[in-house]
């Protein structure tokens, strides 16, 4: 990194993560320009962005990280901002910081819609965010997409074995579980879910390269482990499974019945 670009960072990072509402204006101010943007990342970089992270992506992840309402607000703004968005690899850090903003605003969540449509490239992107953020409006929006015939299955299939499945002791997501398998969901994407909640089969899911881990049960609180419960009650009493699965379902609903015992109330 030459040190012009050195400084130019240096210099974003401060004015991103400080408490400075005029620094947050002036900032934003020049990440709406291409002389700016150029400093922090030249056109090579953006063409290693799958290698190596952008500049850019550091100073919009520090305002996404900053709880300070000026630096929410300058984030915001540049999710609709016709140049900042000219590059999709810009639009990928947006997409990517915007896990940390919570709860989700309506203008944040409205910008994940319009990145999250069949085969435009950012949907895959979109969902890791939407479960990672967590808040109400990603979840529900999580929740619509997995209704939304225009996204293949195969993708939501794909969605429920990975990120869901990373996150599925949390409250929220389970609660949006339950709806869907309770009639929110197509019939034949539920025994995927309910898999997704109650099994885990890497070898079966996963390349032998990449791969997933759902988290602990026992790290689960007891409001979470009460909505699991109730969750698998859905899955038990709405959704065809085989046998295999009842008994899977079953199992993990007998073991956070019991951990739930060990926790105060």
């Amino acid at each position: 990194m030459n040190p012009e670009t050195k400084a130019t960072l240096r210099a974003a990072l401060g004015e991103a993560r400080g408490d400075d509402a005029g620094a947050h204006a002036d900032l934003l101010a020049r990440l709406q320009t291409h002389p700016e943007l150029d400093r922090l990342d030249s056109e090579g970089d953006y063409q290693e962005a799958a290698r190596f992270r952008l500049r850019v992506a550091q100073v919009v992840e520090a305002l996404a990280r900053n709880p300070a309402p000026s630096a929410r607000q300058a984030f915001l703004t540049l999710t609709a901002s016709p140049l900042f968005l000219e590059h999709d690899e810009r639009t990928i850090a947006l997409i990517r910081a915007s896990e940390h903003l919570r709860p989700a605003p309506p203008e944040l969540v409205a910008f994940w819609d319009r990145h999250c449509q069949p085969d435009d490239g950012f949907t895959p992107t979109t969902i890791v965010a939407l479960v990672a953020n967590g808040s109400p409006g990603a979840i529900a929006l999580l929740e619509k997409k997995l209704q939304d015939p225009t996204h293949e299955d195969d993708e939501k299939i794909s969605w429920m074995r990975t990120d869901m499945l990373s996150h599925r002791n949390d409250l929220l997501l389970l609660q949006a579980c339950e709806r869907l398998l309770s009639g929110g969901l197509a019939e034949h994407l539920r025994p995927p879910l309910v898999d997704a909640l109650f099994d885990y089969r890497p070898g079966e899911w996963f390349k032998p390269a990449k791969g997933y881990s759902p988290p602990p049960l026992d790290s689960a609180s007891r409001r979470e482990l009460e909505q699991l419960i109730r969750t698998a009650v859905a899955a038990l009493t709405m959704v065809r499974l085989s046998d295999e699965q009842r008994r899977t379902v079953q199992d993990r609903m007998q073991a956070a019945e019991a951990l739930k015992e060990r926790l105060p109330p």
